[in-house]
């Protein structure tokens, strides 16, 4: 039984572990933070947050904090989730050792041990929610010689439960996100496009490194004062225009970001061909008040800078030879044949040889038709690195 004792956080100090826990859901180490203040808060010498997969081998993620080394801790929480009582836990209630080892504290003796070993003697946990796919449990201990815990500080337990579950919902929902953008952004950096996003002042939110490439090197495109402007003036006039031209656009409540693309060749001054830039409106986030926040997207392609394909992506989508995969990869470019032979120091009869059992793999008859499964199949997602 919690007896009542000391007086709980101040409000100042509830406020600052409320928002911790929200900001847990962004950092690295997930309440790291948080639970430190749980622990100063507590007088805790150790703080434990279990997310556990609600998955058949109920793989769990620990975070601990406490005056004890990472490998220690592995090895402790591994012999206590061995020996720790079997009883049933209910969703939102804060229990602690008595409620436990109350019920027969003989068949627990190895995991009195247990505590001893950690200094510990006083335990509070709960089970603070539980969502469709993870359940979230905190524990708090304290060193033999520390006070028993008591009800105000059981009630804090029980009052930050909901919101853990919130952030835990927001933490989900971020790693989604995060893996559908780094889902775009791998297959445009493999496609060799550049992207890069404009706010609703016309300032770069983000780009791709293929596009952070071309503004560094400032052949054709450059970045200036944190916006997009072509190197010529000429052109720049023509960019800033469609920049502005999509910016204004109304955007539609029913299909926002549905404008229809502008597109801008830009020259280069080091002789390179053309950079290709298409520009278009989009929606930013949701809506604010009654209206959309809208942004441009610019997708840029350098044709100097093709696609690449890997040999052995080549091999088991085709069944290429390593000689078949590197002239494969020169037509991939543009080159002719006679080109990609000189390229690849053949001679033109063997690269015809090449291209005649190519053909034959991949069921065309035209070189064209070859180089276009080759550029518009899926041979170039499966090249990581970026086409130089």
């Amino acid at each position: 039984m919690l007896n009542h004792h000391a007086p709980g956080p101040s409000q100042e100090q509830l406020s600052l572990l409320i928002g911790q826990i929200y900001q847990g859901s962004f950092e690295d180490v997930s309440w790291k933070e948080t639970l430190e203040l749980l622990r100063e808060y507590l007088d805790a010498k150790f703080v434990t947050l279990s997310l556990v997969a609600k998955t058949t081998l109920r793989q769990e993620a620990t975070i601990n904090v406490g005056p004890i080394a990472f490998d220690e801790f592995v090895l402790y929480e591994n012999e206590y989730q061995k020996y720790r009582p079997n009883v049933e836990t209910q969703l939102g209630h804060v229990y602690t050792i008595n409620d436990w080892l109350s019920l027969n504290r003989s068949e627990f003796g190895k995991f009195n041990e247990l505590l001893e070993i950690g200094d510990i003697n006083h335990y509070m946990g709960a089970w603070v929610c539980s969502l469709e796919n993870i359940d979230c449990f905190i524990r708090v201990m304290r060193a033999r010689d520390a006070d028993p815990f008591v009800r105000e500080e059981a009630n804090l337990i029980s009052l930050v439960a909901p919101h853990f579950a919130r952030a835990l919902e927001i933490r989900s929902r971020l790693a989604q996100t995060e893996i559908v953008n780094q889902i775009y952004a791998d297959a445009m950096d493999r496609l060799a496009v550049g992207g890069i996003v404009l706010d609703e002042n016309g300032k770069i939110l983000v780009m791709n490194a293929i596009a952070a490439d071309l503004m560094k090197r400032r052949d054709g495109i450059a970045m200036v004062n944190g916006m997009v402007h072509a190197v010529s003036t000429q052109d720049d006039r023509g960019l800033q225009s469609l920049i502005r031209t999509a910016l204004s656009g109304e955007a539609d409540a029913t299909e926002p970001g549905k404008a229809q693309p502008q597109a801008l060749s830009i020259a280069r001054a080091s002789g390179a061909r053309d950079l290709g830039l298409v520009i278009n409106r989009i929606r930013l986030g949701n809506k604010v008040g009654d209206r959309w926040r809208s942004g441009v997207t610019i997708f840029i392609r350098d044709p100097e800078n093709g696609v690449r394909t890997d040999p052995l992506i080549l091999k088991q989508l085709f069944g290429f030879t390593q000689a078949e995969s590197a002239l494969a990869t020169q037509l991939a470019k543009g080159e002719s044949l006679d080109e990609a032979a000189a390229e690849l120091n053949i001679r033109y009869n063997t690269a015809r040889a090449h291209l005649r059992s190519m053909f034959a793999k991949t069921g065309v008859t035209r070189q064209a038709e070859l180089v276009r499964i080759l550029v518009n199949g899926v041979a170039p997602l499966g090249c990581f690195d970026q086409a130089s």
